[in-house]
């Protein structure tokens, strides 16, 4: 059985060729899981690394050699670890294939990432995200919009906060399958404004980790905004914010 110690090089390791980090906090009406991501541009050495790390967190190595199945035509990789080592998931993503295939007019849906994961009481999941791309408002704003009134935030504030998201600034994906009807946007280019943003997420205080998630829109560029439903969590609602090495690290070990 790896040890603590042992964890914490191999995450240590992995850190030190990571191109990103980042942390999310998904809310669920049973509780908030916390998470922290590691984000690497696709080589060799980050998947050594990223594959050691999620052996040391004792992942199924099926899943893991799905995931290393994937890697080919990959642009980046990813794992993703909940703050109380309950799950792990290993991502591969394909955005230069999706730009390559809208240079050739093909706007059809295509996986823009793939996760594998190791989720609580021995469960595996392979989900394909598919990116919608160039969806227009019309089509990511319901879903969004049914979100946030799930968990008690204002639609309204939340559709002025979110203003900026438009066909040309959001990455726009779905994932659809019996154990999951879930979708993830991506907001960084569309660059959601921090002081509004933490202020229409107030409402959030009262859960476990409101205040961390508060405390991250103040000071964290949001990256990414999830929700839907699936087997485990039921219904879910996931905001993901860039961080640095140093506090993605702390969060974890």
């Amino acid at each position: 059985m790896t040890t603590d110690l042992a964890l914490h090089k191999d995450l240590t390791a992995l850190a030190e060729v990571t191109d990103a980090f980042e942390r999310s906090w998904s809310i669920t009406d049973q509780g908030v899981e916390a998470r922290v991501l590691f984000f690497c541009d696709t080589s060799v050495a980050a998947a050594k690394a990223l594959a050691q790390a999620a052996q040391g967190l004792q992942i199924d190595p099926a899943l893991l050699a799905d995931w290393s199945s994937a890697i080919a035509g990959s642009d980046a990789i990813g794992l993703a670890l909940r703050c109380d080592r309950k799950s792990v998931r290993l991502y591969t993503q394909y955005w230069l294939a999706v730009v390559a295939r809208l240079e050739a007019g093909d706007r059809s849906p295509f996986p823009l990432y793939r996760g594998f994961k190791a989720l609580p009481g021995g469960v595996s999941r392979r989900d394909d995200y598919l990116c919608l791309p160039a969806a227009p408002a019309e089509v990511f704003g319901p879903p969004m919009a049914a979100g946030f009134a799930a968990f008690g935030l204002d639609v309204d504030q939340g559709a002025e906060v979110f203003r900026s998201l438009t066909a040309e600034s959001a990455i726009f994906t779905v994932t659809e399958d019996p154990d999951r009807q879930s979708w993830l946007i991506t907001t960084r280019r569309a660059e959601i404004p921090k002081a509004a943003l933490a202020e229409w997420l107030a409402p959030l205080a009262e859960r476990p980790d409101g205040a961390a998630i508060i405390a991250a829109a103040r000071s964290e560029p949001l990256v990414h905004v999830a929700g839907g439903r699936d087997q485990i969590k039921g219904d879910f609602l996931t905001f993901y914010f860039e961080t640095d090495k140093k506090t993605a690290l702390a969060s974890i070990t």
